[in-house]
């Protein structure tokens, strides 16, 4: 989502920079703007600045824990699903091999 949203501040920062330049300046030649002067523009017109206040940095970092946590449990969860659908029994492993 957030870089489909820079994609198209990027795509309306170039069709104004192109309407603007198609008026022929009589004694200018300019390059073509890089892409990181094109993000330096956005992040200084249109993206917002990050919040670093104390009380988002705090919120931010129990979310990211609490979110690794469950993410730890969910591959543990599913690696036992895992070594319980795979796993043979000796008598199963004798029938395997009885011609």
């Amino acid at each position: 989502m957030r870089w489909s949203l820079i994609s198209l501040l990027a795509a309306a920062v170039l069709a104004v920079n192109r309407s603007r330049a198609a008026a022929p300046a009589a004694d200018i030649a300019l390059i073509p703007a890089s892409p990181l002067e094109l993000l330096a523009v956005l992040r200084g017109t249109a993206l917002p600045a990050p919040c670093r206040d104390l009380g988002h940095v705090l919120y931010w970092s129990v979310w990211h824990h609490h979110h690794q946590h469950q993410a730890v449990q969910a591959h543990r969860r599913w690696n036992n699903v895992t070594v319980e659908a795979t796993r043979c029994t000796h008598s199963e492993e004798r029938n395997l091999w009885v011609p």
